[in-house]
């Protein structure tokens, strides 16, 4: 999940495609967490695209190198995620007290 979700926000697409791939991503997801910072994107998101004066509605544009905190907040976590190498159900089994067996 977490390399899609950076795929996602690389994509070049409009506000509403956004919307609606991010939303996809949060609905198969269970880290709780991604589904958090993912829901708070998608309202600013939402919010950015009912204002009358937005000039890009249907402006292909990426995320990835937005500015605002959402977006930042979410490429931080996924990239710590997709660095250390680890698929979503390792970080969650890992918050529930999971580690990998050690070979002695």
């Amino acid at each position: 999940m977490y390399k899609e979700t950076i795929s996602s926000l690389k994509d070049l697409k409009t506000i509403s495609s956004h919307i609606k791939n991010l939303g996809t991503i949060m609905n198969k997801s269970e880290d709780q967490e991604l589904k958090k910072l993912l829901a708070a994107l998608i309202m600013d998101l939402q919010k950015m695209h009912v204002r009358p004066n937005f000039r890009f509605k249907s402006t292909p544009l990426n995320l990835i190198n937005g500015k605002n905190s959402e977006i930042e907040e979410l490429v931080n976590y996924c990239k710590k995620f997709i660095i250390q190498q680890k698929p979503e159900w390792q970080v969650l089994a890992e918050r529930n007290g999971w580690s990998p067996k050690l070979d002695a």
